[in-house]
């Protein structure tokens, strides 16, 4: 299947399933203007297309109406009725929105969830202008429209992904995998975090994939005990046998979606791994487990996370102070329930529960003095059951060379 099939196709997906989740009278609008200065990631979602002029796509449980430019009719994919505009596009949505029987509507504004909240202030007004009655327009049929978040709907949708994405972000995941590999067999002594940043950036030119999270962000790289973990570009700590080597890394692919896995490697220096760096990954490695073990269908987002923390608290080390994970799909933060502690910083995103075919990471590590950084991070999808591995998970310390 050619790259803007297979995008089409998964995104087509996502439009029938958040069609499936609209209840009656519900009309989920979103709303976009130039998308490719200002992106809504709702509509990337869920139709793929990008539109110049103020633009509005209409969600019912039977219909999805776009009302467009005139210039951008022509791009929106099949699936939609599309109606172009020129001058005006206030008396189309008023008459869908009347046609459609909607009796609520469902924007996308979230205090929480910045992949719930493409709808920005201005945009918010003059929608709501739109549909207000006035001495030119009649109004009697939307006067009692109720308002409320799409955002209850769009965290769903995002995080409970088809079986086409999983397969997409398999695909994402096995290609990081292969790169880390070759990456792992390539490196050398006194090869610095550039390099390997640079090497790794290399094969995703090579295959013609992207780095997940950007050129000038990806991958995090870290060598060695005076590179603590940061988001900071790598550096020029250099790799000395002995050293750790730490890499946050991910790809995607032109279908959009991605991964995002942490591996940590040793430069062999002739002798046994020390003690404590040994000790230090089974207590990554089990704390990830403990998560594991209580990513389950209906459990809120924060008792998974305590279940981590707990776990790697008791063996001795200090909480992490993040996330233990996140959704993960068209972006490396995919929106939906966090898998956090119940800080202020996570609002009410660590409050919903996991669903059945979410994909999350799970990820945490440990500072051990002297060595460097050891992180653990891998994606997996939620089954009724244990969850399913997308990611060959890293059960040793891996050697490079």
């Amino acid at each position: 299947m050619a790259p803007n099939t297979a995008a089409n196709a998964l995104q087509d997906g996502k439009r029938r399933q958040a069609q499936a989740l609209l209840g009656n009278g519900e009309v989920w609008l979103i709303a976009a203007r130039e998308s490719g200065v200002r992106p809504e990631p709702a509509l990337t979602l869920v139709a793929g297309v990008d539109v110049t002029w103020d633009s509005l796509f209409l969600l019912t449980r039977t219909e999805a109406v776009a009302i467009v430019g005139r210039f951008d009719a022509d791009a929106v994919p099949p699936g939609w009725t599309v109606h172009g505009y020129d001058a005006d596009l206030r008396a189309l949505l008023r008459a869908e929105v009347t046609r459609l029987g909607a009796q609520r509507v469902l924007l996308n504004i979230s205090e929480d969830d910045p992949l719930c909240d493409g709808l920005t202030s201005g945009l918010e007004r003059r929608v709501r202008g739109w549909l207000e009655p006035g001495p030119d327009l009649s109004g009697d049929d939307l006067a009692a429209l109720e308002w409320d978040s799409a955002a209850p709907l769009l965290g769903q949708l995002r995080s409970v992904k088809t079986p086409g994405e999983h397969a997409a972000i398999r695909e994402a995941v096995d290609l990081a995998e292969a790169h880390l590999r070759e990456m792992a067999a390539a490196a050398r002594p006194g090869w610095t975090e550039r390099d390997v940043a640079a090497f790794l950036q290399g094969l995703c030119r090579r295959d013609g994939a992207e780095p997940s999270w950007g050129w000038n962000a990806c991958p995090n790289v870290h060598i060695g005990p005076d590179s603590p973990p940061s988001h900071a570009p790598p550096g020029d700590h250099a790799l000395r046998p002995g050293d750790l080597l730490h890499i946050d890394y991910g790809v995607r692919l032109s279908h959009g979606y991605c991964s995002d896995i942490q591996r940590t490697y040793r430069l062999p220096d002739g002798n046994p791994v020390p003690e404590e760096v040994q000790v230090a990954f089974r207590a990554c490695w089990q704390a990830i487990q403990a998560g594991a073990d209580a990513l389950r269908p209906g459990t809120p987002g924060h008792a998974v996370d305590a279940a981590a923390r707990a776990a790697l608290v008791a063996a001795g080390y200090p909480e992490y102070q993040h996330a233990l994970g996140h959704g993960l799909g068209r972006a490396t933060h995919d929106g939906g329930t966090l898998l956090g502690p119940r800080w202020p910083r996570y609002g009410q995103t660590v409050e919903g529960p996991v669903r059945e075919n979410e994909v999350y990471t799970l990820e945490l590590g440990v500072l051990v003095p002297g060595h460097g950084f050891i992180g653990l991070e891998e994606d997996v999808v939620v089954r009724a059951g244990p969850p399913e591995w997308l990611s060959e998970r890293q059960d040793d310390l891996k050697s490079l060379g």
